[in-house]
């Protein structure tokens, strides 16, 4: 009969003489924990406080994490086909927007799709408009407008749809709970356990109360949406030329115990899918690596921030990639549930006004 310490033994013995980790779907907790740091040294991992529920509290259904069959690819690298340097952080490399370094927090929703897409928003209209523009973009208007179309709401939901609702419905500005702007987060990070599961908010079309800027008038557009072509070279020239990207990949238990290193999964459980930002690559001791944002808090991983193995899709995290370019001239723009006029309007009807207060 094989003992426990011989199954370690072999794990560790196999690890340091091979790189091979023996991988253990069937920990839990404290000896999940132990199993990861004595099996493989990329890694660190500490236990975490979370209970199961609380942990899957923070993800979505694994299927919004997966490629859903209608992608159409922008590849970047063969758009711009130049030498990448080996090492990127958007953090240095746009100093001044300063919505690349905020790390966020979703509490107990599984919200992390419509963080993700937030979080690229605000970071692309910075760069866009050379830092004239730094909103911090509301993840509640994007949540509980989008609807159906997106997904699940608080369950999950479809990255490439929260970015085409930006170009076609507009999305105002909202900080964490109780922060500025229009719409903020409504759901404040638990701090004693156990935690509930936060429902999806209703979708309302107005702004908090003291926010001067009527909710119409708030809207910051997209002009464009798409899938990033999954390949490392293309993600890396789409993050290179135009910021951060939204990403979505397979959670295991293994990454709730995540402290510091370059995560790859080791053991653990399947509990869901999770979107995340990534923000630059790099390489460390002959790992290549992606640098990325989380929306678990600054107490989770490296601040907020984790790596994770870069080049062999880990957990799908190359293979559902999607990012989205600004409409700067676009703003002030009618909703029908708001009371706001409209900022723009076509030619014609505009040549028509114009005609008609001459004719007057």
């Amino acid at each position: 009969m094989t003992t426990p310490f011989v199954v370690w033994f072999l794990a560790f013995f196999l690890s340091q003489t091979t790189g091979f980790v023996v991988l253990k779907p069937e920990l839990s907790g404290k000896e999940l924990v132990e199993y990861i740091n004595s099996a493989q040294s990329l890694f660190v991992a500490e236990l975490t406080e979370l209970t199961d529920d609380e942990m899957r509290f923070k993800v979505m259904d694994e299927k919004f994490a997966e490629p859903r069959g209608d992608e159409q690819y922008l590849d970047g690298g063969e758009i711009i086909p130049e030498p990448l340097p080996d090492t990127f952080d958007a953090r240095d490399n746009w100093p001044e927007c300063k919505s690349i370094k905020l790390i966020r927090n979703q509490a107990t929703c599984g919200s992390c799709w419509a963080f993700g897409a937030a979080e690229i928003i605000s970071d692309r209209e910075c760069i866009q408009s050379n830092a004239t523009r730094q909103p911090i973009i509301s993840v509640d208007d994007i949540l509980s407008c989008c609807g159906e179309t997106c997904g699940l709401g608080c369950d999950g939901g479809y990255t490439i749809e929260a970015l085409r609702f930006w170009n076609h419905s507009g999305v105002v500005t909202g900080g964490d709970y109780g922060g500025d702007g229009c719409r903020p987060y409504p759901f404040t990070p638990c701090k004693k356990s156990p935690c509930a599961k936060s429902a999806t908010p209703i979708c309302e079309k107005k702004c908090q109360s003291g926010y001067e800027t009527k909710y119409s008038s708030d809207k910051h557009f997209g002009s464009t949406s798409y899938y990033v072509t999954n390949t490392v070279g293309a993600i890396k020239t789409e993050i290179y030329h135009n910021g951060p990207v939204e990403a979505s990949f397979k959670v295991y238990a293994d990454f709730y115990q995540y402290k510091s290193g370059i995560y790859k999964y080791t053991g653990g459980k399947l509990v869901g899918g999770h979107a995340v930002k990534i923000i630059g690559w790099g390489n460390d001791n002959g790992v290549d690596y992606w640098l990325i944002a989380n929306s678990w808090g600054t107490t989770f991983g490296e601040d907020g921030f984790f790596r994770m193995v870069r080049g062999t899709n880990e957990c799908g995290i190359e293979s559902n990639v999607v990012a989205g370019l600004a409409n700067l001239g676009v703003n002030d723009v009618k909703d029908d549930d708001d009371g706001g006029a409209a900022g723009t309007c076509s030619l014609f009807v505009c040549f028509l006004s114009v005609l008609t207060l001459y004719l007057i």
